[in-house]
């Protein structure tokens, strides 16, 4: 599964740096660069515990505080869950409600590609239901676990922006979340938006 997870981080990752080095409408957008912008994004994500899979949707906004650091705060939902074909039932469901900030810095800026590494602070509210009986963090009902909580913890990431059309940006990312209880999240996404 990791295997697979890298091969198409990789592959975005080639795709993402081919297309943004042949991106026409993009006249100078990160040359004079705009100070902010608002971007929206789908990743696919990896839970490491019981090996879930699903979506996290995000809005970021990013804001450069000098010519290459930059501040980010982003909101977020994800949702995942692992299917048993034997059981024939969802072992895991997860819903968690995100949000962070993150210092970053750009190691690449040119007139049309921007590549950036950076890290924060994350949080989460997490509301899941387990059928491992070895969770004892929530109410047992039945069969499952319920568990409603609050985590926090720190992330880190790369991500490219490439400028397309006239104020618009578009790119990749890939981020690693770790929390201080509960499953860690790997996420691998792209993202659009216009700068201001």
């Amino acid at each position: 599964m990791i295997k697979n997870i890298l091969k198409a981080a990789l592959l975005l990752a080639f795709l993402l740096f081919g297309l943004s080095y042949q991106t026409v409408y993009a006249q100078g957008v990160f040359a004079n660069k705009d100070p902010g912008s608002l971007r929206a994004s789908i990743s696919y994500v990896w839970l490491s515990d019981f090996d879930s899979q699903g979506l996290m949707f995000n809005n970021r906004l990013h804001h450069y505080l000098g010519e290459r650091f930059g501040l980010g705060v982003n909101v977020g939902m994800l949702s995942g869950s692992r299917y048993d074909e034997s059981s024939r039932i969802y072992t895991i469901k997860s819903t968690y409600y995100m949000g962070g900030f993150d210092l970053n810095y750009d190691v690449l800026q040119n007139a049309t590609l921007v590549f950036r590494v950076g890290a924060g602070m994350t949080g989460r509210h997490r509301s899941e239901i387990n059928t491992d009986p070895e969770d004892l963090g929530g109410t047992v009902d039945g069969s499952v676990v319920h568990i409603r909580t609050a985590d926090v913890g720190v992330t880190g990431f790369i991500e490219n922006d490439f400028g397309i059309f006239r104020n618009g940006v578009a790119g990749g990312r890939l981020e690693y979340m770790y929390y201080t209880k509960g499953s860690p999240v790997l996420a691998i996404g792209l993202h659009v938006g216009f700068t201001f």
